[in-house]
């Protein structure tokens, strides 16, 4: 195995030697998951990288600019600093992702140090959280002492090894924003002391500039920033009353102290899923679709959003099930009126073959539910793109004249059409396929008995 890397280091060295202008991305993969990985820059993929059959990989990138790129290897993911003219050698395990990535060749240190950046992150964490009840002065002297001690290996890094400026401004903030979020949590769980723990910890929240640019796509750092938008927006009287006026007041923190455009979209978008996709009452949707649309002007996130809003009022109690292709288990495709009897009671629950435990607990409720509610359809969706896969999960399943399984043909349509956020959702629908109730698995039952 040595000899295979020593062989890709060799490669990218003359190969590089030629061109200087060419970024070179290799390695191994164990037990890969898929036949490709993937590195993305802004969230859009870049280079797609396809691996052997022994697990290995070799690729080149031209006139790469220096900064934060993605490195995914379906379903994972992770963060690296490419240079222009590195030649980055990865390996990893696909069933240790995280822990198992070591880098070497050009460009490795940073990209080495910044991974144990993330996994001593993960590492606090717990200790962190379970200081959240400490008095403000412990929980300070605990953020303040794991600074402390990070930049100072940070420092001890640099004299040893020279980085350039993007690597200093990625890492240092990769250092520091997880700490600084920990604060912002530390403000909103103890919000009975709001205003003295705000001026108390205002020195760190002074600290971290809100609109950097080459960390626009940093997630650690736009988790921090809608942190601090709840924050801003909380009230004495109401606390974090996550209603319409609490999320208004936090766009308009956005408005005020966002200047970064891409920063603000994204942080907007966010803001109005998480709100949209929880709010039961349509005047309150108005309402904030009004203010929203004045503060943003991301014409691709505004058809989004929009889209959002239409599906939201079409899918609500009273209205008609939304039209939606499915597979049967004959792989016939139609629209979901063709393939049951919307004349009857219907209920439609969702599942994926990779969520095992939602999936055993959802065929055990509806085999309990076919049973005590006789006048009922049940209707199992699933969310999966493999059709011999959904197959062979039914094998294990049950059949049942009132049982339907059929299979999304386009998820992306199908999600939105349901307004999918979760996997718990249940619609139930009555004669000629008028929505009756939404609610989830938790309180199905409840209703069937009271219905």
């Amino acid at each position: 195995m040595l000899r295979l890397i020593v062989n890709y280091l060799l490669i990218i060295f003359f190969v590089g030697c030629n061109n200087q202008n060419k970024t070179f991305i290799s390695g191994k993969i164990i037990k890969p998951t898929n036949n490709e990985i993937q590195v993305l820059k802004d969230e859009k993929i870049i280079k797609k990288i396809k691996i052997s059959n022994d697990g290995t990989f070799l690729g080149s990138i031209e006139n790469i600019n220096s900064g934060l790129y993605n490195f995914i290897h379906l379903p994972e993911f992770q963060y690296l600093i490419i240079n222009k003219g590195d030649s980055l050698v990865l390996r990893l395990n696909s069933l240790d992702f995280d822990e198992s990535l070591v880098f070497s060749g050009k460009g490795a240190s940073k990209n080495n140090y910044l991974i144990d950046v993330f996994l001593e992150h993960e590492i606090e964490d717990n200790y962190i959280k379970s200081n959240y009840k400490s008095s403000k002065r412990v929980f300070k002297k605990i953020i303040d002492s794991l600074i402390n001690k990070k930049n100072t290996e940070f420092l001890k890094f640099k004299s040893s090894i020279k980085i350039n400026s993007i690597s200093n401004l990625i890492i240092n903030h990769a250092i520091i924003v997880p700490l600084y979020s920990h604060i912002e949590n530390y403000i909103i769980i103890n919000k009975n002391n709001h205003s003295n723990n705000i001026e108390y910890f205002n020195n760190f929240r002074q600290n971290i500039n809100l609109n950097i640019s080459e960390l626009s796509h940093f997630k650690p750092y736009l988790d921090y920033i809608t942190l601090k938008s709840i924050n801003e927006s909380f009230s004495e009287d109401k606390g974090y009353d996550y209603n319409l006026n609490f999320n208004l007041l936090r766009l308009e923190f956005l408005d005020n102290q966002i200047s970064d455009q891409t920063i603000k979209t994204k942080l907007l978008r966010f803001i109005a899923y998480e709100y949209l996709l929880e709010e039961k009452k349509l005047i309150n949707i108005d309402d904030f679709i009004y203010e929203f649309s004045k503060i943003s002007n991301n014409e691709s996130t505004n058809k989004e959003v929009s889209v959002l809003y239409e599906n939201i009022t079409s899918l609500q109690v009273g209205k008609i099930f939304p039209e939606i292709k499915l597979y049967n288990e004959n792989k016939i495709d139609k629209n979901i009126s063709s393939h049951i009897n919307l004349n009857s009671n219907n209920v439609f629950v969702f599942w994926s073959y990779d969520q095992n435990a939602h999936q055993v607990n959802l065929f055990n409720k509806m085999n309990l539910l076919i049973n005590k509610f006789p006048d009922y359809y049940f209707n199992l969706i699933n969310i999966n793109d493999d059709n011999i896969k959904w197959k062979n999960n039914l094998i294990n399943s049950f059949y049942n004249s009132r049982i339907n399984n059929f299979r999304s043909i386009n998820f992306e349509s199908m999600s939105k059409k349901m307004v999918l956020n979760n996997l718990n959702k249940v619609i139930i629908t009555g004669e000629n396929g008028i929505i009756k109730e939404i609610t989830n698995l938790n309180n199905l039952e409840k209703y069937l008995n009271n219905n």
